[in-house]
Parts: structure tokens; sequence; C-alpha cells
């Protein structure tokens, strides 16, 4: 599809700062099908397969591509063929504080919405408390600070589950990071990251979690080898050479896995 890289170059430019691209799969390929095609050509932003998800409230024309552009406030603002890009910069103008979910607080909210937007939550956080006790008989500014603290909450919770998530089945590479980031400025002074930077330390002096962690970067290596592979026998051959060199990892595992979803 001719669209495909402008729509790439939408993504890298605006992906953290409030847009959110899909991608939708309507044609019936498979998983490694779809992986290929992304990889193929750079694509880096969602694309979920149409046959497993709802896009119900999403009906358009015929043709590809066809596009909705979905406002901050969730509602569809434009749909058509061409000329989304525009569209999508606009409404991005819109967003104040990206990733905080509301367009406007009131005025005496306005620096703690702001801290949130540049992703310094535990500042953005003392800030909606300080406000709220010093306005406590103001309805709305303790609606928004309350809205303010939650959503901090909500983003240290939701960074600590994936954590957990990823602990659960042994990917510490990925553990490791999303460790650093808890721990890191962004919640700097919350106890949850207090517990993430001793998490973080036990697991970097942890033998096992260092022999995961060299496992996942050397499978990853041969993934990227094998992206340049085109019989789909040989790709299929050097993941099982891994997976036999690092039995018991749950990087071999994964290529195990990998390598039975191969085809062809």
């Amino acid at each position: 599809m001719k669209a495909l890289p402008s729509v790439q170059g939408l993504w890298q430019e605006y992906g953290g700062k409030g847009l959110n691209i899909f991608l939708v799969e309507s044609q019936g390929g498979t998983l490694e099908d779809i992986t290929k095609y992304a990889k193929d050509r750079g694509l880096t932003f969602p694309i979920p397969i149409r046959n497993g998800s709802s896009f119900e409230n999403y009906k358009g024309g015929n043709g590809l591509p066809y596009a909705f552009v979905v406002g901050p406030d969730g509602k569809v603002v434009w749909q058509g063929s061409s000329g989304y890009e525009a569209v999508c910069i606009e409404q991005l103008k819109r967003i104040k504080y990206p990733g905080l979910g509301k367009l406007d607080v009131v005025k005496e909210l306005e620096k703690s919405a702001a801290l949130f937007g540049t992703g310094e939550f535990s500042k953005a956080a003392e800030e909606a408390a300080k406000v709220k006790e010093k306005k406590a008989d103001d309805a709305a500014v303790v609606a928004d600070a309350d809205f303010i603290i939650a959503r901090v909450n909500a983003k240290a919770a939701s960074l600590r589950s994936k954590i957990d998530t990823e602990k659960g089945s042994k990917r510490y590479h990925e553990a490791l990071k999303d460790l650093e980031t808890l721990s890191g400025k962004s919640f700097k002074g919350m106890e949850v990251a207090d517990k993430a930077a001793t998490e973080l330390k036990e697991l970097k002096a942890d033998k096992s979690v260092k022999e995961e962690v060299k496992a996942w970067e050397a499978l990853a290596k041969v993934t990227e080898a094998n992206d340049k592979v085109k019989d789909a026998a040989t790709r299929k051959k050097n993941l099982e050479t891994f997976a036999k060199k690092n039995d018991g990892t749950a990087a071999g595992q994964e290529a195990l896995k990998l390598a039975g979803e191969i085809t062809g």
C-alpha cells in the first residue's frame, strides 16, 4: 500500500504525543504473514487482525486504504481514503496534556496536568495534592486533582503489572528496562519507585537472570538474521538450533514457538 510510509511517518513523529495508529488487517492473513509484512516495511505501529477484533462501530466505504480519525474526545471526526494526515495533526493540537485522558482542567491544576503531559508523574501527583489541600472547598479543583492523582497511580500500577507479567514469563530483558523506568525520574519519590529500585538491583545481581537476559539477546540476533533469510526451512532450522543450544531458558522455548509458526 502506497500510504504506509506516510502512516509510519506520522507514527514516528507523533506516536509519543497523543497519536495512536491501528492498521487493521482484514484479508485473512496469518500472524506470521502480518509480522513479516510489518517487518519488511519497517512498520512499528499496532496491526490488529480484524477477524479477532471488534470494529463494529466503524463502517466505511470500500477500497484500500480507508481511514477513520478519532478525536481526543473519542468521536470520529473524519473518514475517507486520503487527507487523514492533516486531520490527525489538527486533532493533536487539541491535546494539551498527552496521556492524561482529559482535554482541560481547572486553572489551578494546569501546572500539575502539564507535568503529567511531560512524563513527570510523581511531580504531577505532588502538585495536585498540594493544590487540593489548599482548595479543599472547591469541588471542581478537588475533582480534577483526584483525577490526576488517579491517573498517576494507574500509570504506575500498569507498569508494575507489566513487569510482573514479564518476570512470570522470564522475559527479564524487558522487565529490567521497565524497572528502570518505574524506578527512574518519572515516578521518583513514590513508594512503588523505591521498591522497583531495590528489585532492579537484586535482579541484576541474580546469575539465573543474567543467563536468561543473555539468551534473549542472542535470540534477538538470530531473529534479526532470519529476517534476511528467504528460505523457510533454513529459518526454522536456525531457531531450532538456537533452542537446542539454549535448552531450559525462556528464550529457547520462544525460539521453538517461533519455529513452529513457520510454514512453507
